[in-house]
């Protein structure tokens, strides 16, 4: 997939009449999947390249940043989803003070019309863009006209009568809900972070972890374990990952620990993708290390009985 970082910056007409979509697409969940689809088989029908623009940071961050959620992908994690369905050319604009100032239409004719050369463009019912999101779909298909082209609306996408969004996945996650979050995401969640040298507790406890440090930006699950699926140096692992304080160990801070089944390696600084596959068991305070210890034991029991005979072969 090529990439195009922040296309005002480019000087030549990069498409001709490209079938576009943009927005924010955090989490790239079954709703966005239904509009990538649309694009991609319009893009087919019509024999022109079809185009995914999309922003950093996210609109929200800039325009109020008090409010701005902690987000469900990173741009590389959305960037990987979108490549993985299908998309061939994605712009990511730089979502900026000067962006954030373009009124609907004048995102319209200086983004679409002018930068992507617009034939048509694929969007979701709800979809709302320029300043003060006052870009909606009757101005759209009043200005489509005046810039010649198409416009084509995508209805919302439901899962069990909920409606499927990045707010609501959100939601979801934050209240415990993991396993109703993946099915309004329709995949696994992901965490990539950078590894860190922590205490050793984990190696006295015969469990190793490795100590991630994630981006603050990113959404983690409440807290507890899960079982997990681990990418690294091109090899893929089973284990367990552990959000939250360690109240044991007197210790309130959150922090994201993961213990890989097999795995005997110092991989300080390495940097690990983790795939969330199911929530284990809530956080617990112990009386004492070995009584911590025989419930690690029998948390790998249970995540190995959930992964049957493909736990060391997830991915």
């Amino acid at each position: 997939m090529h990439v195009c970082l922040d296309i005002r910056k480019v000087d030549f007409p990069l498409f001709d009449k490209p079938v576009v979509t943009l927005g924010s697409f955090d989490g790239v969940h079954l709703g966005h999947q239904v509009i990538i689809k649309r694009l991609l088989d319009k893009s087919k029908e019509k024999q022109r390249m079809g185009v995914v623009v999309t922003y950093e940071p996210h609109p929200q961050s800039v325009v109020a940043s008090l409010d701005a959620p902690k987000l469900l992908t990173t741009l590389e994690e959305k960037l990987k989803l979108l490549e993985g369905l299908g998309v061939e050319e994605t712009v990511v604009m730089n979502f900026d003070d000067q962006l954030k100032e373009y009124s609907a239409e004048e995102f319209v004719r200086k983004i679409l019309v002018d930068k992507l050369k617009v034939g048509d463009l694929v969007v979701g019912e709800d979809h709302a863009f320029g300043k003060n999101r006052t870009g909606r779909i009757d101005l759209l298909k009043e200005v489509s006209s005046k810039y010649d082209f198409d416009v084509e609306i995508v209805s919302a996408f439901y899962v069990d009568d909920i409606r499927v969004s990045s707010s609501r996945i959100r939601r979801e996650i934050k209240a415990g809900e993991f396993a109703h979050a993946l099915a309004l995401l329709g995949h696994g969640y992901s965490v990539t972070g950078i590894v860190k040298r922590g205490k050793g507790r984990g190696k006295s406890l015969d469990y190793p972890t490795l100590n991630l440090e994630v981006s603050p930006i990113k959404l983690l699950p409440s807290d507890g374990v899960y079982s997990v699926g681990v990418q690294l140096e091109d090899q893929s692992y089973v284990g367990m990952m552990y959000i939250g304080p360690k109240p044991t160990f007197g210790e309130e801070n959150r922090s994201v620990e993961v213990h890989v089944f097999g795995l005997e390696k110092d991989l300080v600084d390495a940097k690990v993708k983790i795939l969330i596959e199911r929530w284990v068991r809530g956080p617990m305070k112990f009386d004492d290390a070995q009584q911590l210890k025989e419930q690690l034991k029998s948390d790998e029991k249970t995540i190995k009985q959930l992964y049957s005979n493909r736990w060391s072969k997830l991915y």
